[in-house]
């Protein structure tokens, strides 16, 4: 059986030439859209999960003892990756370099994907390819329902989504077991991601558009088995994190997962206001974009795509009502990120699709009853408007920003406590941080007893991890209405955490109530933080 694909390829894609120089100066220049949505300071959200996972993974000895950085690793492949980078240079510097690996990988695996969706032959092309590639940018961060991101970061997902991006890439040019192969991949670096891109995939090749045979050969059954392989890396890892706990575990688990710790991105009752209806209005304009556009095979077949993908999405909200008859099964369904791939799908049919009715000057007329070069001039102003709007979040030199690392947290004072803490604390020793604090380990490569950011993928550390917040931060072992400092439960409670978890220093905000009263010696103190030690 061989892999049949159209004559829908990408224009100079490869070989020499100007052609070649063409395809690598866009690469570059979506590369730069990209880094423009994404360069936030260091270190940014998920950073600090993941970068001081992968090197504590590299180098065991890295906050040795800290709870999270000692729980089972859910993302091997990144860490494996990755590892051996963050335990030899800094932790900044490897957040930087592994940022721009993963803004050029979705550069090139964006490219592969729009060539035969908006192929050249009327000048107007690399324009339609970069103004593509914005509208994504802006459609990620205005048009999804769960609140997904693409373009973030150093973490395992930049690089999935990456790689689905080039499976797309494939599967609209109908090559349905490149495409596959390449979702095996990314579901080796993250399961979710690439997981429901295989679902997709699939159900694109069985539904979708076929187009006509071509000759030549591609091992099809070959790269059926290496996609799913590669797959079998990155899922069956994840699924057996928690096989050892026991069914009661596993069900608090997932509960603690979905309704405590990630609703916003899990259980829909609980997204943000508007952002269903937002993604709703997104799907409308793009059916009616895409209605508008000029039909081709890869565009059907990126339709079909998207279609799959917001099946899936339809099928979560159905899980999603069990949650009052069968919360159990719900939430242990819910966990799986239902509503992942649509965020992403939707925004780039979108964007695709915005991209093409512009570069197709009849399409363009038809739609909006005005002169083409008036449209594009507005759009292209748009684009370069946010492109502004972004660089207020670059850290420049000169500029002194916070990290959205930091965004729970005084980050200046914060900063300066950890690194005091860093050059005075012993080794190994174990602290109590605020519950908003998320860089704590990134900063002072020392343990803490819990962070509300870090929070384990098995089942049996998950539990655990809730005790810890609950122990160290609420009165009512619950999560609401939770203290932002141990501090703030009184002398007793920190004597009895500290005790349990061996801390043996706080931090503590000054605005802490009853912190005056507090017996213990003061080590550092500045404008917002005060350091205490918690032992004799």
């Amino acid at each position: 059986m061989a892999d049949k694909s159209d004559s829908h390829s990408t224009p100079a894609a490869g070989g020499s030439g100007p052609g070649c120089w063409r395809g690598l100066a866009e690469v570059l220049a979506i590369a730069v859209i990209f880094a423009a949505a994404g360069s936030w300071p260091v270190p940014d959200v998920n950073e600090t999960v993941y970068l001081t996972k992968a090197r504590h993974a590299a180098d065991p000895t890295y906050a040795a003892g800290d709870f999270f950085l000692e729980t089972p690793d859910a993302h091997g492949v990144f860490y494996l990756v990755m590892g051996p980078l963050a335990a030899t240079v800094s932790l900044d510097t490897a957040a930087w370099i592994g940022r721009i690996a993963g803004w050029l990988a979705l550069a090139i695996g964006f490219r592969h994907l729009v060539g035969p969706l908006l192929p050249g032959g009327n000048g107007w092309d690399t324009w339609a390819r970069l103004l593509a590639a914005a509208f994504f940018s802006v459609g990620l961060r205005y048009t999804t329902a769960a609140g997904e991101w693409v373009i973030g970061g150093c973490e395992a997902k930049v690089w999935a989504w990456a790689v689905v991006l080039g499976g797309i890439g494939e599967l609209v040019r109908g090559r349905f077991a490149w495409a596959w192969c390449l979702a095996g991949g990314a579901t080796a670096l993250h399961p979710i991601v690439g997981g429901w891109t295989m679902l997709a995939t699939a159900a694109t090749w069985i539904a979708g558009p076929r187009g006509p045979a071509r000759p030549g050969f591609t091992p099809t059954a070959v790269l059926l088995l290496v996609g799913a392989a590669m797959a079998a890396a990155g899922v069956l890892p994840a699924l057996s994190l928690s096989a050892a706990a026991d069914a009661a575990t596993r069900a608090e688990a997932a509960r603690i997962y979905v309704v405590e710790r990630l609703h916003h991105h899990l259980l829909p009752r609980t997204f943000s206001p508007g952002f269903i209806p937002r993604h709703v209005l997104a799907i409308a304009v793009w059916w009616l974009l895409g209605r508008t556009a000029r039909a081709t095979l890869p565009r059907s077949r990126l339709a079909t795509f998207t279609l799959a993908a917001i099946g899936i999405s339809l099928a979560g909200l159905a899980v999603a009502a069990l949650e009052a008859s069968a919360p159990a099964t719900a939430y242990n369904l819910l966990r799986y990120y239902w509503f992942r791939l649509a965020d992403v799908a939707v925004p780039l049919a979108l964007a695709c699709a915005a991209a093409a009715v512009l570069a197709d000057e009849a399409a363009c007329r038809r739609l909006f009853a005005s002169s083409p070069w008036i449209i594009r001039g507005i759009a292209t102003v748009l684009v370069a408007l946010d492109f502004v709007i972004q660089s207020e979040h670059w850290p420049l030199p000169g500029r002194t920003l916070a990290a959205r690392g930091d965004s729970k947290v005084e980050a200046a004072a914060w900063a300066d406590s950890c690194d005091w803490l860093r050059a005075h604390a012993p080794p190994g020793t174990c602290v109590l941080t605020p519950r908003g604090a998320a860089s704590f380990t990134w900063r002072t490569g020392l343990p803490e007893v819990v962070s509300w950011k870090n929070s384990p993928q098995d089942a049996a550390s998950l539990v655990a991890w809730r005790q810890r917040i609950t122990d160290c931060f609420s009165r009512t072992d619950t999560i609401r209405d939770m203290e932002r400092s141990t501090a703030a439960l009184g002398e007793a409670r920190l004597r009895e955490v500290a005790k349990r978890y061996g801390a043996g220093l706080v931090i503590v905000p000054l605005d802490t109530p009853g912190l005056p009263t507090l017996p213990f010696e003061q080590l550092h103190a500045n404008d917002r933080y005060l350091v205490l030690k918690l032992t004799d």
